[in-house]
């Protein structure tokens, strides 16, 4: 019976690593899925083993020691018995710079978030593919107010809008507002919430991520790495789907030969 409960802890330790691939799968499909999205910010699954546990011998004691002292259960090793996704990590690294000479289109180099008004509260994207509302406000492609140090920006819609490297806003030569861009210390604390934005659950910070206008960041993710993130996931998810097979069979094994004696 013992040796059996080793061979379904095997069975435990097999399906934990196919769970595991089914999260990176799901991690590296939606990377690929958002790698043509402005500001896209790739993530990474996470993993932890579980404690591991000591092998020992049964019904086979030995003398050990100076003492010669009978062990009645001597140690063998140690047994990995699976992993678990511990979290999914956000990589914020810089994604490339495209030039599309649109003015309300706007890149960070650096850094750094925009701040825009939703209707749950403030939240931050990198994603600066701005356009205008029927009432000349600055806005994302989703409708959200764009935010300046004195709130919602409204610009002149027949205006000539210039935006300098620190984010001032210019229409006519005259200044309108200044882009309010905040950096986080600690990036971990941002939650992802769709609409490519972001939620703080820590205080932020001035950035000094350089504001370019014309252009567009493109997201972080490398199409070529994810696929081949993919394929070395898909067979270590079979490689783990051949344990739980091979101990199934030496379960079944196992249970003809004892009903057998």
């Amino acid at each position: 019976m013992r040796g059996g409960g080793f061979l379904i802890r095997g069975l435990y330790t097999g399906a934990s690593g196919m769970i595991s691939e089914m999260n990176k799968t799901d991690v590296i499909s939606n990377n690929l899925a958002n790698a043509s999205t402005t500001g896209f910010k790739k993530d990474r699954a996470v993993f932890k083993a579980f404690p591991e546990m000591d092998i020992h011998r049964i019904n086979d004691p030995i003398r050990s020691g100076i003492n010669r002292s009978v062990d009645p259960r001597p140690f063998i090793g140690s047994m990995g018995t699976g992993a678990i996704t511990d979290e999914v990590s956000t990589d914020f690294s810089q994604g490339p710079i495209k030039t599309t000479s649109n003015p309300l289109d706007i890149a960070l180099s650096g850094e750094g978030f925009f701040s825009v008004q939703t209707p749950e509260g403030i939240r931050y994207t990198r994603d600066g593919s701005f356009t205008t509302d029927t009432n000349n406000f600055l806005i994302t492609k989703e409708g959200y107010y764009v935010l300046g140090q004195n709130g919602p920006i409204e610009l002149n819609g027949e205006s000539d809008i210039i935006i300098n490297r620190q984010g001032e806003i210019f229409a006519d030569g005259e200044i309108v507002d200044r882009l309010q861009i905040v950096d986080f210390q600690d990036k971990g604390s941002l939650e992802k919430q769709g609409d490519n934005l972001y939620m703080a659950n820590a205080q932020d910070i001035a950035s000094v991520a350089e504001v370019i206008q014309g252009a567009l960041e493109s997201s972080n993710v490398n199409t070529i790495s994810e696929m081949v993130d993919l394929i070395t996931t898909s067979r270590a998810y079979e490689a783990s789907q051949k344990v739980i097979t091979t101990h199934d069979e030496l379960l079944g094994k196992a249970v003809n030969d004892i009903a057998a004696i």
